[in-house]
């Protein structure tokens, strides 16, 4: 029986992972799981408000809302200081 030959950079592994799934597809596919269970987890054990203090306003959210919020800025600033701009020669 011939063996059948397979792309390296392909996403489909040799078998011992499952089909089609190679060991670090599955390895992220578990983490973001386990992540999504923690974050939702998290949530749920957040929901009471909290008071927000702007410079001249305040207002009260609930404290998962200012939490993804936070997250969601501190990452748009991220990738916004870490992008790569092409050179110019």
């Amino acid at each position: 029986m011939a063996k059948r030959e397979v792309d390296p950079g392909s996403d489909q592994g040799d078998g011992e992972g499952g089909p089609g799934l190679d060991r670090k597809r599955r390895a992220r596919l578990v983490a973001g799981g386990v992540a999504g269970v923690l974050l939702v987890w998290f949530a749920v054990g957040n929901w009471r408000r909290v008071p927000i203090e702007f410079w001249v306003h305040r207002s009260q959210a609930p404290l998962i809302l200012v939490i993804v919020i936070s997250g969601l800025l501190g990452a748009a600033i991220a990738l916004l200081a870490t992008r790569r701009r092409p050179r110019r020669d």
